[in-house]
């Protein structure tokens, strides 16, 4: 089949266009249309595809394979047999993308470029790695870059949207490319398209671009994953990264009116509030112990009264995992029955720590072994202490255990 025309190559503003049809095939969702020409961008070189009309049907997925472009639209069961008349090979068809969703790509595409490119001219970095979609955009390298120099990176981006720097979408001959230095993640067969942006960068490219970088407004570096000797780059461009600063501006206003503080100091406020509440925690901790200490001392004391039961398990709403194992060890420590902590509600289920009495033969798992057939409960261990997660009412947990 031969390989269809990518009006976007030298129109990246198109939207509307009448092509006809080479190929009609099911598909799950309805029909996938091979035309003889297209605006659609397929899924290519990390960058999602368009999405549009074609055919009065929404476009919801283009792929491209040998140069074919592959468009599957959505039609409805009840309409496909009729579709797949009207839309047969030889017919003619009207298509139109979504070039909101388009010009939001090549502004994040073309930011990526430039953002490539200087570290690549000023650190010696390559992009090895690059993903567009309509929620994340991010560019991998294999290089590390400090806070300083990121921030620096930026501001150079930027600057080059300040500038207004034109960009060139083209496809040279072979001995201009012979003689151009371009960067390419990979090896090209057969013809090259570069996408140059004068005085920053020169990549192998086969993506939509803007005219200018003026039109992407501006490049935000919204966080840095580091790992080993890589870096990737999560990055925000044109009207996205406006809606990514109009929301963290709403968040930071939001903070400041709780902290009662203006904007510019809300990152100090937020360390106090966090040394105060850690503070809290430990004195809630303290406290926690000593409650623990009464209601242990209490409970044995209860036991020692009633020779007949030698089992002891407590019920609080919100307890510390180890201040809950520091209450089933004392009460296991020099006793012969089981000692077990339960901590949640009801509502929400119960996570359970049940230790066997260290001067006797009990087994924790069989208790575990117990809550698991009758309530389902999640958990194991040894047969000294078994913990878990069981839902179930307490008077229903209780009355088993004791049983």
């Amino acid at each position: 089949m031969d390989k269809t025309v990518r009006l976007y190559d030298t129109d990246a503003y198109g939207t509307d266009f009448e092509a006809q049809i080479l190929d009609t095939v099911p598909a799950p969702e309805g029909l996938a249309l091979v035309l003889d020409r297209t605006f659609f961008f397929p899924e290519e070189g990390g960058q999602s595809a368009d999405t549009g009309v074609l055919g009065g049907y929404p476009v919801i997925d283009v792929q491209i394979r040998d140069e074919v472009i592959t468009h599957t639209i959505a039609v409805p069961e009840t309409e496909r047999e009729a579709a797949g008349t009207r839309l047969a090979p030889g017919e003619t068809v009207q298509g139109c993308i979504d070039f909101g969703r388009r010009f939001s790509n090549m502004q994040n595409h073309t930011g990526e470029h430039i953002l490539s490119g200087l570290m690549h001219r000023k650190y010696g970095f390559d992009n090895v790695g690059f993903h567009l979609s309509d929620n994340n955009v991010t560019l991998d390298v294999n290089g590390q870059l400090s806070r300083e120099q990121i921030d620096d990176l930026e501001r150079e981006a930027n600057e080059v949207v300040w500038r207004n720097v034109p960009v060139r979408a083209e496809y040279p001959d072979a001995k201009t490319l012979s003689e151009t230095d371009y960067r390419s993640k990979k090896e090209i067969e057969g013809d090259v398209r570069l996408v140059t942006i004068e005085g920053v960068d020169c990549c192998a490219c086969c993506a939509p671009h803007v005219r200018r970088t003026g039109e992407i407004g501006q490049i935000r570096i919204i966080r840095v994953q580091h790992e080993k000797s890589k870096m990737r780059l999560f990055i925000l461009c044109g009207a996205r990264a406006l809606a990514y600063a109009q929301h963290s501006l709403k968040e930071a206003e939001e903070i400041s009116h709780l902290l009662n503080l203006p904007p510019e100091e809300i990152a100090a406020g937020t360390v106090k509030l966090k040394e105060d509440a850690q503070k809290q925690y430990f004195k809630m901790i303290g406290l926690q112990m000593r409650y623990l200490e009464l209601r242990v001392k209490a409970a044995l004391a209860d036991a020692q009264s009633d020779p007949d039961d030698s089992c002891v398990f407590l019920f609080e709403e919100e307890l510390d995992r180890d201040r809950q194992r520091e209450a089933v060890n004392r009460l296991c420590e020099g006793r012969t029955g089981y000692g077990a902590v339960f901590s949640g509600t009801d509502e929400n289920g119960w996570f359970y720590i049940i230790g066997a009495g260290t001067a006797g033969d009990c087994d924790a798992r069989k208790l575990n072994t117990a809550l698991k057939e009758h309530f389902g409960a999640r958990g194991g261990g040894s047969a000294q202490m078994v913990q878990g997660q069981v839902r179930a009412q307490r008077e229903a947990i209780q009355s088993l255990l004791h049983n």
